[in-house]
Formats: structure tokens, sequence, C-alpha cells
């Protein structure tokens, strides 16, 4: 694969609220226009091994590492509103992505993370989390779906957010309706499609095989001088 990419879902109580559009213009809940711009997003990392965790009072693998995006594709939709819980751990779901990154052994690894509230349940605080995964050279773009203004567990801190964003080197968005949240996940596939160096290995030849070649002609060529040799005498003899 050319580079690892983890996507970290919010699916706690605060997702069902309705107030996106999808495709067709239709009011549905925020997790539900986050699937279907999620879905288109998949389908445009071919050759990418990608990863899914969910969280809500915990976080939880969805999917490991996988070039499966079909199945990426299928087991996001099935996620639902509450799942995991009703609060909303961000920093425990970075801790968790660390995790998942250790066994990764390609260079470029990133995690694009969309929440929509503020952190109500981690043992690990977000911006604890960020320090450890940008010392495990972890990239993490983060996008904002909730309300700014609001108040109490359901208020988005974006000073937080962009906070987790900015000590990885990655980038914080908000986005307020469906076509925002869409414009933002094309430019992070932008941003996160870039040539990868791939290196190329020959093949070793070994140079015994050199001298074992030598030999082997060598051995031949003696075998077949003593032939030679033998069926002149036996000539000589019968003549004489």
């Amino acid at each position: 694969p050319t580079r690892d990419l983890l996507l970290l879902v919010d699916l706690s109580g605060s997702m069902e609220a309705k107030d996106f559009t999808n495709s067709k213009g239709d009011r549905v809940d925020r997790l539900t226009a986050v699937k279907e711009v999620l879905d288109d997003f998949l389908t445009r990392r071919e050759g990418d091994r990608v990863g899914l965790i969910v969280f809500g009072n915990a976080a939880f693998v969805q999917v490991p590492f996988t070039q499966d995006l079909e199945a990426t594709r299928q087991l996001l939709e099935e996620t639902a509103v509450r799942m995991a819980g009703p609060r909303t751990a961000f920093g425990d779901a970075i801790g968790l992505g660390i995790t998942l990154f250790e066994r990764s052994e390609v260079q470029y690894r990133v995690m694009i993370a969309l929440t929509d509230g503020n952190d109500t349940g981690s043992k690990v605080p977000p911006a604890q989390a960020a320090k450890i995964a940008k010392d495990n050279d972890i990239v993490i773009h983060v996008v904002g779906v909730g309300d700014p203004t609001a108040t109490g567990e359901e208020k988005l801190d974006e000073e937080a957010l962009n906070d987790v964003a900015s000590t990885t080197g990655g980038r914080y968005f908000h986005a307020a309706d469906r076509d925002q949240l869409e414009e933002i996940y094309t430019e992070l596939d932008r941003i996160d499609t870039r040539p990868v160096e791939a290196e190329t290995y020959r093949p070793r030849t070994d140079l015994f095989h050199w001298p074992l070649a030598a030999f082997m002609v060598f051995g031949l060529l003696f075998h077949a001088g003593l032939l030679i040799k033998r069926r002149g005498e036996t000539r000589q003899a019968s003549h004489g």
C-alpha cells in the first residue's frame, strides 16, 4: 500500500441531530450525511489501506487496516448513532488509532477524525493523545460538524480540535452543512493523494555461482578430454 489512512467517526447521541441534507436535498441526521460523503471519499482511495474507528462512550475498531474498500464502505454503512454510547471519547479514539498504527510499515500515516462535540468521556485528553500521535509521525486532520454556539456537551470546542490538528501537522475544518462537508473531504483527498516514493529491489546475483559454473564447465571438458583420449588409445590397440 502507498499510505495508511484511518477514519475516526463520532457516533455520540448528538450525531442524530437532523441539521444536514443528503445529495437529494432531504433533511437527514449528521451521521447519514457523513456516511454519504465518506462513501464517495472511499471510492477514491484505491491503492491505500483504510481503517475505521468509531467512538462514543469508548472507541472501537470497526474496520482494521485493509485494502478492501468495498468491505470498509459496507461496515461504515452499518454504523448507527449511539451504538458506541451517547458520549464523546475523542481522545481515546486517537489513542486507539495510534495503537493500530504500531503495526504499520508505511511512512505516510494519517487520521481523519470527525466529531461534533466536546470530549466528555476519554481517559486520555485529546491534546495529550495528539502529542503522542506526533511523536509517532501520525498526521491528524479534524473535521468538526457541530454547532460552536451550542452549550453543554453539544458545543463544538473548535479551539481544542484545532489544537489537535495543528499539533500533528494536520488541518482543522468546520462543516455547517453537507456541501461544506463534501468540499472538505474533496480537499482532504487532494492533500492526502500525493506521490509516494517506492523502493525497487533488484535481485542480488550471488558471485559464488560464477566459480561454480566455471568448475562445472572445466569438469565437463576434462571428462570429454579423457573420453577422446581413451577412444584414441582403443583405436591404436585395435590397429596394433
